[in-house]
């Protein structure tokens, strides 16, 4: 386990306690550190206090020998001399003090007169370090003493016992070493017991101890109550809401009980998921909007991909009327130019019996040959003109098929621009085309109503030219039943020459006229059977653009079907 896998409580109570625990450990260091050190001090201070109350006892004995208070070591008696040495005084005083001040003293030295006096390896160190290094003092701190070193330097009293001629006896019976004044040779020392001190250093660690564990456990349940309130419980109960969050459920909200960092983080957590609830909830609103739009936008692209289909239908079927009705249109246009040949030729045979109406009675067999001819003529005339009122029939016919179609048409078209309108900004489009095909069927209407005037003319016209081309019938064939009195009547016969002349010119024009309109018409069905097939091509890209709004429509259902999963994944 890794430092990022504790709890926070858990690392929230190490930081409170080891904080605590770390400051009181130095603080319990320091205060058992000062109180040893104050307790050596006072040792040492002690120590130096007593070994300089024997210096300066020394000093005051050497001074009243040397003013001759205390009279010369050769007056003394020699049982009592060694009281008079200076430093056997001091050394005395020393340890006259010693039982009462709680500490040991010894004088060691190197080759002593006093066997007890021999310093040892460690006190000889002791001793080699003070002349080599000259101090005035050394102190030797072990765990359970303190031992105090002042050297003893040798002064001119301390040459009647101790300088020249070496090898001599002393005052003392002793032999002179033939030191000098300022040797170095012993050393007072004081060793003293840091047993009691050890004792209250313990009691002392006992001490900061308990009053460290305490100030501790009582810092700890501050913290504790302090981290649990403020942090823990906010953190807790904001971890629950996390969850819930986590599991999609967004109507509750944390509470929130405070001011500080925790909980203004908390409101905002609070603010952020009544924002993302808002937000759920307008896009399962906006969803459930988007899902019924594309269902009627899926039902309007089949319908329209069926009026499409519906179109391009009826404009094929009326592209084959008007191209049939181009081919009638041809054929007539090819009948009544027939006729107006045969109408010339009739009006060439009038103007030639006019000519030979004199050389009728020459040649009246001649004229009845003639005769005979011309009401063979006028019958086929009358055939043919006959058959150009047919034609002119036919082409009213297929002219109330062609208006039957434009009505139709422009139904389409209205309801075409009515279910753009639904569609809304997609059916722009759309709109646009049954526009021009209700245009096209306007045109197309105003171009048959024209046609069927024309073929009215026509009508009209061959019913007159039939009548009188059946008066010539009659004439011709009296003519001919009267050949024999033609010579009587030539006057007569003249007069109806020249009528039947003009009533030839007259069918001649109607004629003339007839071809122009057959051929206008023919042009009308020609651009109508073009115009029909820019509808049908209309129709048809129509049809597969409703196809793609179709498939796009219902795309768009299942993603707001899935949208509505989504939402509906959470609880508002």
């Amino acid at each position: 386990m890794t430092f990022k896998d504790i709890g926070i409580k858990w690392k929230i109570t190490a930081i409170t306690t080891l904080g605590p625990l770390a400051i009181a450990i130095i603080l319990g260091v320091l205060r058992v550190s000062d109180i040893r050190n104050s307790a050596v001090d006072g040792m040492v201070q002690k120590s130096r206090a007593i070994v300089l109350m024997a210096e300066a006892a020394r000093n005051e004995m050497a001074h009243k020998l040397t003013q001759g208070i205390i009279v010369p070591f050769d007056q003394i008696p020699k049982a009592k001399l060694i009281e008079a040495v200076p430093v056997v005084t001091a050394i005395d005083m020393v340890k006259l003090n010693a039982d009462s001040t709680g500490y040991t003293f010894k004088v060691p030295k190197i080759s002593p007169r006093n066997r007890a006096n021999e310093a040892n390896a460690f006190e000889k160190e002791i001793l080699d370090e003070i002349k080599t290094k000259g101090l005035t003092e050394k102190i030797v701190i072990s765990d359970d003493e303190i031992r105090y070193f002042r050297p003893i330097k040798l002064t001119a009293d301390c040459m009647v016992c101790h300088g020249f001629p070496r090898g001599t006896k002393d005052p003392l019976g002793g032999t002179k070493e033939g030191w000098k004044a300022g040797e170095i040779h012993g050393a007072f020392e004081l060793t003293m017991s840091l047993g009691e001190t050890n004792r209250q250093i313990l009691a002392a660690k006992l001490n900061v101890a308990l009053l460290t564990f305490g100030a501790l456990a009582l810092i700890l349940l501050i913290s504790w109550f302090i981290v649990r309130k403020s942090l823990l419980a906010p953190l807790t109960a904001t971890g629950r809401f996390i969850k819930q969050i986590e599991e999609g459920n967004l109507s509750g909200v944390v509470q929130v009980k405070s001011n500080d960092e925790m909980g203004r983080m908390m409101r905002r957590l609070n603010a952020m998921v009544a924002r993302l609830k808002s937000m759920m909830e307008n896009i399962g609103g906006e969803g459930t909007r988007l899902l019924e739009a594309s269902t009627q936008l899926e039902g309007i692209s089949g319908t329209l991909s069926k009026s499409s289909d519906n179109t391009a239908d009826r404009s094929r079927t009326v592209a084959a009327a008007s191209e049939e009705m181009s081919t009638n249109m041809n054929s007539v246009a090819a009948a009544v130019e027939e006729t107006a040949t045969n109408v010339s030729l009739v009006a060439d045979a009038a103007e030639q019996m006019t000519a030979t109406i004199n050389e009728i009675a020459e040649s009246t067999e001649t004229a009845r040959h003639i005769t005979g001819e011309a009401v063979d003529e006028a019958t086929r005339a009358s055939e043919k003109v006959g058959e150009l009122g047919s034609a002119a029939s036919e082409i009213g016919k297929i002219t109330d098929v062609i208006t039957d179609i434009s009505e139709q048409t422009t139904l389409l078209a209205l309801n075409a621009t009515i279910e753009a309108a639904r569609a809304g900004e997609s059916g722009k489009g759309f709109a646009v085309v049954a526009n021009e095909i209700k245009e096209l069927a306007r045109q197309t209407f105003d171009a048959i109503e024209e046609i069927k005037g024309k073929t009215q003319a026509i009508q009209s016209s061959t019913d007159s030219t039939i009548s009188q081309i059946h008066q010539v019938s009659n004439v011709v064939g009296e003519v001919n039943n009267i050949v024999s009195t033609i010579a009587a009547a030539i006057e007569e016969q003249t007069a109806t020459t020249r009528e039947i002349a003009d009533n030839v010119s007259q069918a001649s024009r109607g004629t003339l006229e007839v071809t122009e309109n057959v051929a206008q018409a023919s042009t009308v069905a020609t651009e109508i059977a073009r115009d029909i097939a820019d509808v049908n091509m209309e129709a048809n890209a129509i049809s597969t653009q409703s196809s793609e709004v179709s498939h796009n429509s219902q795309r768009l259902k299942e993603m707001a079907a899935k949208l509505q999963d989504l939402v509906s994944a959470f609880k508002l």
